[in-house]
């Protein structure tokens, strides 16, 4: 392992513009209508910017991890915003060298402060090293440190545990020079100031990848992400539930002839939550993909929400009335990409969808429920006349759409929410924690 403490990034030159970006759905087959757009920001400079995850904050304001190449030091480097309730930036932070360096997650710590991970080629004894810093309820660091070998490792969620530790989820390729597999899932545990208590690998001789952890009322920890079974297949779900020294309990994997991800878990009544995308059932080359979980992983239900051209879903959250998923579509909306919402009820019958976007290219890639009801959701949107993506922050109101305001248009509704049976397969005995 190799720990190398980066230096303080000062404060750098921000660039807020506004732009509205809502779309309409008109939904058919949903039982009641979207919530109206209370406002959106965008931020970003000259180049390329992207807001990977949002939080809300315990003062009310918002929290934001994304990538820019406009600011900081490198070819893109970590971007950490923070905004008031309106999305108003009281103050932000980059985060890099001069290499290639991404903040991926971020989770508001007890102490007021923030965890965020991610992945440096400019630090550590690899190609790209996973990557922590702890920070201030300001954005200054306290200690910040690179784990890895010498060719790849990826930090993709980071969650504060209930003993003040921090977990890490992501993916790594050291194995592929010692006659592993090409790519092996990933979860690395550390004490409150980074220091390693257990790093353990999880896959077989393909390529296998972890996307999201999370820790369990057990204390334990259940993990999102696919794997890879053969040579001549695809990539296919995977959940692995495991206890807090990292040992499998159990691992199930789900998934048809097409590729499969899971990208993201939550605890949910007596079992989880998975949300994804799929290539081996619905409607069009890819589907947005729910499925209820008992607490063994077994299936309560799945959905998938979709049309005839790619949609991705790559968040979860439990909500109110059900779930609600954030991702992209291509099968609805105005542009290359839209920002794609659905919110289910615990069935996962859909209760509203929406498409958020312009004529080029919008993704949605986090999306939180705040304390008034709402929604805030965070993502990338092409400005017009524009190459590059800036980040945007939109905020929903737990009041429904009523009437037309602001410039809106109409798109054609879910073309598919279906059951599908799925391949499962319990691989008990494959994994391998190293």
């Amino acid at each position: 392992m190799t720990a190398k403490i980066l230096g303080v990034l000062s404060l750098l030159p921000l660039l807020i513009s506004l732009s509205l970006l809502a779309s309409f759905l008109t939904p058919l087959n949903a039982s009641r209508s979207p919530p109206r757009v209370e406002w959106n920001r965008t931020y970003g400079g000259k180049l390329g910017d992207v807001g990977w995850f949002v939080r809300q904050t315990r003062d009310g304001g918002y929290i934001i991890v994304g990538t820019t190449s406009s600011y900081g030091e490198g070819e893109y480097d970590a971007w950490l915003i923070k905004t008031d309730e309106d999305g108003d930036v009281e103050w932000n932070r980059t985060y890099g060298g001069v290499k290639w360096d991404v903040g991926w997650s971020l989770e508001e710590t007890r102490d007021g402060g923030y965890i965020l991970a991610g992945e440096t080629s400019s630090w550590g004894s690899g190609h790209y090293d996973i990557w922590l810093i702890k920070l201030d309820s300001r954005g200054d660091e306290e200690w910040s440190l690179t784990y890895g070998w010498p060719d790849w490792d990826i930090g993709y969620c980071v969650r504060e545990l209930r003993d003040g530790g921090y977990i890490v989820a992501g993916c790594t390729r050291k194995t592929r020079i010692i006659g592993g597999g090409y790519w092996d899932a990933l979860l690395l545990r550390v004490d409150p100031l980074g220091r390693v208590l257990w790093c353990k690998t999880y896959g077989g001789p393909y390529e296998d990848g972890a996307w999201y952890v999370l820790e369990t009322g057990d204390g334990g920890l259940i993990v999102a992400g696919y794997t890879t079974i053969s040579a001549d297949r695809l990539a296919d779900a995977w959940i692995i539930k495991t206890d807090e020294l990292g040992e499998v309990e159990w691992n199930v994997i789900y998934g048809g002839d097409g590729d499969d991800w899971l990208f993201s878990i939550e605890e949910a009544g007596d079992g989880y939550i998975a949300a994804g995308a799929t290539g081996s059932y619905g409607a069009g080359g890819y589907d947005f993909w729910l499925i209820k979980l008992d607490g063994d992983g077994g299936i309560l239900w799945n959905r998938t929400y979709g049309g005839a051209g790619s949609d991705i879903g790559w968040l979860v959250r439990e909500t109110e009335c059900g779930y609600i998923i954030i991702g992209g579509t291509t099968s609805y909306g105005e542009g290359d990409w839209d920002i794609w919402v659905v919110e289910t009820d615990r069935d996962g019958d859909p209760l509203w969808n929406q498409t958020y976007g312009g004529v080029g290219r919008d993704r949605g890639w986090c999306i939180d429920e705040t304390r008034d009801g709402g929604y805030i959701l965070v993502g990338y949107t092409t400005p017009p006349n524009s190459r590059y993506w800036d980040v945007i922050l939109l905020k929903l109101s737990e009041e429904a759409y009523k009437g037309r305001g602001a410039p809106l248009y109409v798109s054609a509704t879910l073309t598919a929410v279906s059951s599908i049976p799925l391949l499962i397969l319990g691989v008990r005995g494959r994994l391998r924690g190293r």
